[in-house]
């Protein structure tokens, strides 16, 4: 199985209104990533980071950017390992056709899957050895986020011209959306677990992927090795005033996210 390459990944990252990012224009660092050469790393707020939730670097109005190096994600749940037991991994990937012929993808998740576990778990710890409280696992979220890299892996709308990890296709329940730069299409990345699940609130991501097989732990290291990305994890910058209190993640085929929340999980 091929091993992760640094230099093949994105990072991409996206903020919330109002957040830091490269200065307030609305770039990606929600959890957007700096630009490094291998990752992508994205959150979804309005700031202009470096690849963190949409893709630039970590000053963060909301937006992201993606960079060419390793991608990052902030995600940081409670125990996995208490939560590994009454959590399932099961994120299942279904495939209806419509009458016009055309195909249309969707998933369905009751739980976080034994991956995501495992980096909300090594989110959290590295958030424990900065002072920081363990965020609780949220199992939409984790829906979200392995709803995210699997249409990342079958229909790559990050692929099309301007487009990064942030990208939803249009072949799922789901608002298709390009998400650029400018993040002009943020709000299509935050409300993407109002959309899929039953979490009120809106949703940050970071993002990476793209270079073979990635690990947790490598999408964390990653993520560390981004500005952008790591003040998304670690509460700080424009994140400072953003209490965690769900995180999800999402691991397919060589793609990785994390995806935060300001509001308890109503699904556990």
């Amino acid at each position: 199985m091929p091993s992760l390459n640094p230099r093949a990944l994105l990072l991409t990252c996206a903020l919330l209104p109002a957040c830091a990012g490269d200065g307030d224009t609305g770039s990606d660092t929600d959890a957007d990533s700096d630009s490094t050469t291998g990752a992508s790393a994205s959150s979804t707020a309005t700031s202009t980071a470096t690849s963190t939730a949409s893709s630039t670097d970590a000053s963060a109005t909301g937006e992201s950017t993606s960079t060419s190096v390793g991608s990052t994600s902030d995600g940081s749940t409670s125990d996995a390992a208490t939560t590994a037991a009454s959590t399932t991994d099961a994120t299942t990937t279904t495939t209806t056709t419509t009458t016009d012929g055309t195909s249309t993808t969707g998933v369905t998740a009751d739980g976080c899957s034994a991956e995501a576990l495992e980096l909300v778990d090594l989110v959290n710890q590295y958030r424990g050895e900065n002072g920081l409280p363990s965020i609780p696992a949220s199992p939409s979220l984790c829906t979200v986020g392995q709803t995210h890299v699997h249409d990342l892996v079958d229909h790559s709308p990050h692929t099309e011209p301007g487009c990064n990890l942030h990208s939803w296709s249009d072949a799922g329940p789901w608002t298709p959306c390009c998400y650029t730069a400018d993040h002009a299409q943020a709000m299509c990345m935050w409300m993407k677990p109002q959309e899929l699940t039953v979490y009120p609130g809106f949703g940050y991501e970071n993002a990476a992927g793209g270079g073979g097989t990635i690990t947790p732990g490598q999408a964390l290291d990653l993520w560390k090795g981004s500005s952008a990305h790591n003040e998304v994890i670690l509460s700080q910058g424009i994140w400072a005033d953003h209490p965690w209190k769900a995180v999800g993640a999402g691991l397919y085929q060589g793609y990785a996210v994390l995806w935060f929340g300001e509001q308890d999980d109503p699904a556990g």
